[in-house]
């Protein structure tokens, strides 16, 4: 059991010494490659400003491309037209139906709210009401018991 209880101490303990190790490097290399960045070479603006030019250089070659087959195909375009047409309309009447509803909701809220306060005005009412009910009828009670005695 004690080899076992050992081997388990020491793969855990290879696994610890490997992280540091792992990491110390990964720092360094970092460090590094912030390092020659630094110097002037400067490799990371460099490479994201290729990557802007090359999407650009892309999009200006997909575009031309796109209007020649639009000359070769003049349906492409009718249904780039047609699609570009219904989305117009499906947002716009999107837009509409979300305010519309929008209005009712407020609407529902603003009416539920009244009846809610109407409702509560009216049990704050009937409990006050039945609350001097029934202390006039204990206060009564009270008077009837005193005279009750008073005639004894």
């Amino acid at each position: 059991m004690d080899i076992i209880k050992t081997l388990a101490y020491a793969g855990l303990g290879l696994a610890a010494e490997t992280n540091d190790k792992v990491k110390e490097k990964f720092e360094a290399l970092v460090e590094s490659g912030k390092k020659a960045d630094s110097e002037g070479k400067n490799l990371v603006g460099d490479f994201f400003k290729t990557i802007d030019s090359t999407k650009d250089d892309f999009e200006a070659e997909f575009n031309k491309n796109k209007e020649k087959l639009e000359e070769k195909f003049p349906v492409i375009k009718e249904i780039e037209e047609k699609f570009n047409k219904t989305k117009e309309d499906v947002t716009s009447k999107y837009n509409e139906t979300k305010e519309d509803v929008t209005k009712k909701a407020k609407a529902v809220k603003e009416d539920v709210t009244k009846k809610a306060k109407a409702v509560k005005e009216d049990i704050t009412n009937k409990v006050k009401d039945t609350k001097e009910d029934v202390t006039k009828k204990v206060n009564s009670l009270g008077d009837s018991k005193k005279e009750a005695k008073g005639a004894k």
